[in-house]
């Protein structure tokens, strides 16, 4: 997570900077639309910051409050960025709105002067977190809050050229909504695959039905329940289920071939499973059991866990 905090640290930073910047040449020049920029500017600073701190709680390790340890944070921050961008998107949407009912005269020349500086900085800070965005949950928000700040700047150019050679002002409001509209399916992305996390939903590329085939079929496996996968947060997936083998099967010998299959079928950083003669359930504990029409339950014989699959640890 090192490489990524600094990748957020020097984004927020120069982010910030050219903020106050942009800021003070549109209160000098009066331009709105340099004005109003620099307010979306703001709203990506704040984005990376909050991503910034989500990361730095995430990489605390585990101890005895929190048995693991508080990678979750990542996802509260990306899904905060989520709905942060969402309102972003509406608020360009309505702003674009309201001026395309009575466009403005913009003037051009401090307009090309904010949105260039601007293009070179978030350039910059797009090429420190593109590699980090396709892997990150927390980091691809605050990618998308400079893709905002980016396409802003664009808009601007665009707004400035079009305006002073043609003089159609709706050009403006125009593009800011049609912007807004691909923040809104931004937004919706993250936000999605953020409560995908926080509830737990199966991760993309697990097929659970197949690994519980694939499990019923090893010598000594008479049964395959209690079979879940979920992840704790980007690339931390997490897998648990109980394998009730027949009275003979020895139990070393199955867990190592289970274990074994398990690895075939999805990257798993972490795998515990339950090795067990006879099945006691709780009430209610079909109610969680994708397997739900197992065997009945009888007396608990033995478990195994086991921590970081060597194989899969890195991803």
């Amino acid at each position: 997570m090192g490489g990524d905090a600094r990748a957020l640290k020097i984004t927020s930073w120069l982010t910030g900077i050219y903020f106050v910047i942009e800021l003070g040449i549109g209160i000098y020049t009066g331009s709105v639309a340099v004005l109003s920029d620099s307010f979306h500017t703001f709203s990506a600073v704040g984005g990376i910051v909050l991503a910034l701190v989500a990361s730095r709680i995430a990489a605390r390790p585990a101890d005895k409050h929190s048995s693991f340890g508080m990678k979750r944070a990542e996802i509260i921050g990306a899904l905060l960025n989520g709905f942060f961008l969402l309102g972003m998107a509406v608020l360009v949407i309505v702003m674009g709105a309201m001026r395309l009912q009575n466009p403005i005269d913009l003037p051009t020349g401090p307009m090309f002067g904010a949105a260039i500086g601007g293009l070179v900085i978030e350039i910059y800070a797009l090429r420190l977190l593109y590699k980090s965005a396709k892997e990150n949950l927390n980091i691809r928000g605050a990618y998308w809050h400079v893709i905002q700040t980016f396409v802003g700047s664009l808009i601007i150019i665009v707004s400035a050229t079009v305006i002073q050679f043609t003089d159609f002002l709706a050009i403006d409001p125009l593009l800011g909504i049609a912007f807004g509209f691909v923040l809104l399916y931004a937004s919706w992305g993250i936000i999605k695959v953020s409560l995908g996390f926080l509830l737990e939903l199966v991760p993309d590329g697990v097929d659970l039905d197949s690994i519980s085939q694939e499990l019923e079929q090893i010598p000594g496996v008479e049964d395959v329940h209690h079979i879940h996968a979920w992840a704790l947060t980007s690339g931390t997936n997490i897998f648990s289920t109980h394998v009730k083998i027949v009275g003979n099967a020895d139990a070393q010998s199955v867990l190592k071939e289970v274990h074994a299959a398990i690895d075939e079928n999805g990257s798993f950083y972490f795998a515990t499973v339950q090795v067990e003669t006879e099945c006691i359930d709780t009430p209610g504990a079909d109610d969680i059991d994708l397997m739900a029409g197992s065997a009945p339950g009888g007396a608990h014989d033995s478990t195994t866990d086991r921590g970081s699959m060597p194989d899969h640890s890195s991803h």
